[in-house]
Formats: C-alpha cells, structure tokens, sequence
C-alpha cells in the first residue's frame, strides 16, 4: 500500500499487492491513508481494449503492445485514458509510432489524456527490453512497480510474450516474489498472431530509408518542441531506439518520497545491474 500512497493512486479493491524488500521497508514506521478512495472500476476500459483487439495485429513493424501506467495498477479515476507500451522492430521504432497513430486514429481512438482513448507515450526496440540503463541513479521503486504491473494484449510470438519480465531480473531486488512472467491483472484479451495486412505492409516499407527519413523529419519537429518543453525536457528520451514522452517524469519524486519514509542516504551510486 505504500506504492499506492506514495504516488497518491487510489486504492483498487481487488488487486493481488506486490511485496517490496523487506530490505527496503526495514526501516519504515508507516500506516495507510484511511481516505484514500477506491479506484473507478476498470471494466469499461477493459472492455474497450477488447473492442479493438482485432487491431493491434495488423499494425506493421510492432513485436508487443502493453497496458502501463494507472490501468495496469487497477487504479483509475473517471477521467483515466489508457496508457500503451509498445515494443517494435528494431530499426523500425519511427515506422511502427506512424503506423500506429494511423491506424488508432483511423478508428479515432488515439488521444493523448483525453478519457477512455488510448495514449502512446513509451516505445522501445526489441533489442532495449532491459529498461535497468534508464533507471534513476537509486532504487527506481517506480520503475520496478510499472514493469511488474505491465499487461499484454498482443505479442507476435506468445512465446516472447514474457521476455520483457525475463530482461528486466533487476526488478526481484526490489519486488522479491516477482517471478518473470505476467500477472494477470485486467480481464482483457490476447492476441499472439500477424494478420496478412501487417504482413504485406513490412514487405513495402521494409527497407531503411524510409525509416531513417522518418527518423529525420520527426526529430527536426522535436526541435520546435524542445522550446515549448524546455521544464520537462530533460525528463523526455529521443533516440533510434527509445522513444519516452512522459514528462514531467515523477520517478525521482516518488524516490524522493521513499527515501524520507525510510530515512536513506540520498543518493545510491549504479556500479552495475545489481541495486544491492
């Protein structure tokens, strides 16, 4: 429950809890906040993502879609939209973030925090599932939470659908029953297989170019908003494989709140993949 205060969610009345270390609580005097409301139920949403499951395999150069963020923690208010994850090929993350505003606006289900629309703010390359490279410099309580949370909805291969849980092992320092593979959490549906459409539209746009021209245009568009996010830019990541929109970015917040309910040194220098 401390998660869940920290980052000021509201309750969700039938979620399985995570234990954190007990390393990391050792230390903490600490009782739950007894008006924290409960979250708004989440079978409306659910039922949304399984309106469009028969979309998400038809998007080109996309490996695995995830639900993140306030969803995924069954913690949502009335105005929630949903949040995706969204792992593509690698070399093809500007193609596949295209395609996909294509495709959700086509069916005008794309809309960054607007209620019940879906909001891409994370993609990754398959060749960058191990997120431990961004993590604050500390124990990235958040990160390790929203991992161990994330809900697949479609992977190419259901075989692969685990490998982001597999890559991201640093998560078991903090969460210690955290077991490598997904925990159900929505009532949603899966999808694990290529429709031909997405077949034939790899097959056109396959080459680099037209991946690098895209890479370069959006890049340059960045520029311009660099000037209008100059307070959150430093929270937001632009490269060939990694694309982070969330900012302000409260992971260091969340930290910073952790760290006066136990009391630790403020800092806690990265020397390598282990936290301890």
């Amino acid at each position: 429950m401390i998660f869940y205060d920290i980052m000021w969610y509201n309750y969700p009345d039938d979620k399985k809890y995570f234990s954190i270390n007990k390393a990391l609580t050792s230390n903490i005097k600490y009782e739950s906040i007894k008006e924290r409301k409960l979250s708004k139920k989440t079978k409306g949403q659910e039922d949304i993502i399984n309106k469009y499951s028969f979309l998400y395999n038809k998007i080109p150069f996309i490996e695995h879609i995830y639900i993140a963020n306030s969803l995924s923690f069954k913690s949502i208010h009335k105005n929630s939209d949903i949040d995706l994850f969204i792992i593509t090929k690698n070399n093809r993350i500007f193609l596949a973030k295209l395609f996909i505003w294509l495709f959700f606006k086509l069916f005008w289900i794309y809309w960054n925090h607007k209620k019940n629309k879906f909001c891409i703010g994370f993609y990754i390359t398959s060749q960058n599932k191990d997120l431990y490279p961004i993590s604050i410099s500390w124990v990235d309580i958040y990160l390790a939470y929203w991992i161990a949370h994330l809900q697949n909805v479609y992977s190419k291969k259901k075989e692969d659908k685990d490998d982001i849980f597999k890559e991201n092992a640093w998560v078991q320092n903090i969460i210690p029953n955290y077991n490598k593979k997904e925990e159900k959490i929505l009532n949603i549906k899966k999808n694990y297989w290529s429709s031909l459409i997405k077949k034939i539209l790899e097959k056109i746009f396959w080459f680099d170019i037209f991946n690098n021209i895209l890479g370069i245009i959006w890049k340059k568009k960045m520029k311009n908003w660099r000037k209008k996010l100059w307070k959150t830019w430093k929270d937001i990541i632009i490269s060939d494989n990694i694309l982070k929109f969330h900012a302000p970015d409260i992971r260091k917040i969340v930290y910073l709140k952790y760290k006066i309910l136990k009391n630790t040194p403020k800092k806690k220098v990265k020397t390598n993949k282990s936290l301890f």
